[in-house]
């Protein structure tokens, strides 16, 4: 689907009026999950006891209560009551092989066998790993591990400021860069601004920019108005768009950010936790044809393996990253225990080998594309305003569009929050339909996802949308 034929939809779907599935029909909904699922709901009530709030991951549906599973292999995860889901979560991403890949969990454990995680010493498989890394994506000249994607951003704009002497970084309105102080600023929904920044100083924020998505104008007013201040280091976005193209990018964005970075002097730094290996070998500046100066990684950089986040570019900027304790030089301190430990780049280096091998990026574009189809299909037939897009494995589906709300217009962010309300209720009633999604409005397609599996999808979700008054 074009790019203006998605703001179009967004647009007739935030001025239509909200019909969720109605209160009594989820009454019924949480009371068959739980009927479904008690060993899950004592579960939960005890590790209220012990984890704030019960769980761990912000992308766990939580309504009535988060499951806990025992098992995942392919498509499918199993929890401790013995039901079945097919997962379309996928990891947050991460998983694009499928759950529990045969080869590649044979070949960790061939690792593990010779090899302690806790060997704090350079390993061979972090050469191994950085050359697959280096061989698929030209704009990556030298590269350093990290334990998460959010690691990673807090230390290419720590770099970035170094390497430019200059002080600003821009961000894009809604994007998710992790949950460092100074990238939660404007975080999820444009022009939020500190909204999710509890705890943090506003101090913080004082040289963090937001500029809204695909805003070139913004952007570039952006650069003349600090370029005889204290300058702008770096431009950090989502290649897809905010929160992996929820907001999605218009078509000429990426490229002219990269023009006006030039332009004006200032590093673009490529978020690829999501889309990095998952739109092409060469992430996601392959696909749009850019090569920024830094680049970020987690979750796939390891399919899941803990420990899962890097940094890599030019080598003029990666080499302000100190090695050691090198307190004479002019040297950025962004370092860990953890890093570059053989379990998390023997990972890495037999995920890119098997992602290769097995082609898996385009067969699971190849079922993004039909997962897509088939949800227009099954939108218009129930006459709904609703929809669906993809970038290739990353399938988007509007329902609500809450995350598209301009929220600077008054009573938007009540009605926002309303939306994702009925964005959640649809998640709840695919959960006990045993689909897992993210947050009701996203999939990530695999490998390991079946036609069967898409079919399967669609007539659950044709068992919700008929729970919603027309």
């Amino acid at each position: 689907m074009e790019f203006e034929e998605i703001q179009k939809r967004i647009k007739q779907i935030t001025e239509n009026p909200i019909r969720m599935i109605p209160d009594e029909t989820m009454v019924k909904i949480r009371k068959e999950i739980e009927k479904k699922c008690p060993k899950s709901k004592d579960l939960y009530d005890e590790m209220k006891t012990c984890i704030p709030g019960g769980y761990e991951h912000q992308m766990v549906i939580n309504d009535p209560f988060p499951l806990t599973m025992t098992r995942a292999q392919g498509s499918k995860m199993w929890d401790v009551d013995s039901n079945e889901y097919t997962d379309w979560l996928s990891g947050a991403g991460a998983v694009i092989l499928g759950h529990n890949y045969a080869p590649l969990r044979e070949k960790i454990i061939e690792v593990l066998q010779d090899v302690d995680p806790a060997l704090y010493y350079t390993n061979e498989w972090e050469l191994k790993a950085i050359k697959q890394i280096k061989k698929h994506v030209p704009s990556i000249e030298l590269f350093k591990f990290y334990q998460s994607g959010t690691e990673a951003d807090m230390a290419a704009i720590r770099i970035a400021r170094v390497y430019t002497k200059k002080k600003k970084i821009i961000k894009i309105g809604g994007a998710y860069h992790g949950w460092s102080d100074q990238l939660t600023y404007d975080m999820h929904v444009p022009f939020s601004g500190d909204m999710e920044s509890h705890g943090i100083p506003s101090s913080c924020f004082k040289d963090t920019i937001a500029v809204p998505p695909n805003d070139l104008k913004k952007l570039e007013e952006t650069f003349k108005q600090f370029e005889k201040k204290k300058g702008i280091a770096a431009v950090i976005l989502e290649p897809l768009g905010p929160e992996s193209g929820n907001i999605p990018v218009a078509p000429d964005f990426n490229k002219g950010v990269q023009e006006l970075c030039e332009k004006y002097g200032v590093l673009l730094i490529f978020d690829e936790v999501v889309t990095g290996f998952r739109m092409d070998m060469g992430g996601a500046q392959k696909y749009f044809g850019i090569k920024p100066d830094l680049t970020t990684f987690g979750k796939l950089l390891t399919h899941g393996h803990p420990s899962a986040g890097g940094l890599g570019g030019r080598e003029e900027i990666m080499t302000y990253i100190a090695s050691g304790i090198e307190a004479q030089k002019e040297r950025v301190i962004a370092t860990g225990t953890l890093l570059g430990n053989p379990l998390t780049a023997a990972a890495t280096y037999w995920t890119m080998k098997y992602l290769e091998k097995e082609n898996a990026i385009e067969k699971a574009a190849k079922t993004g594309n039909v997962l897509t189809a088939k949800l227009n299909d099954l939108f218009e037939r129930h006459d709904v305003p609703y929809f669906a897009y993809n970038f290739k494995s990353v399938v988007q589906y509007k329902t609500y569009a809450a995350i598209n709300m301009d929220i600077r217009i008054p009573g938007n962010i009540q009605q926002a929050l309303q939306r994702n309300q009925a964005v959640g209720r649809i998640a709840t009633a695919m959960l006990s339909q045993h689909k897992i999604t993210k947050r009701g409005a996203t999939a990530f397609t695999t490998l390991a996802h079946s036609p069967e599996d898409i079919e399967d999808f669609i007539q659950s979700f044709d068992a919700v949308l008929k729970m919603i008054p027309n």
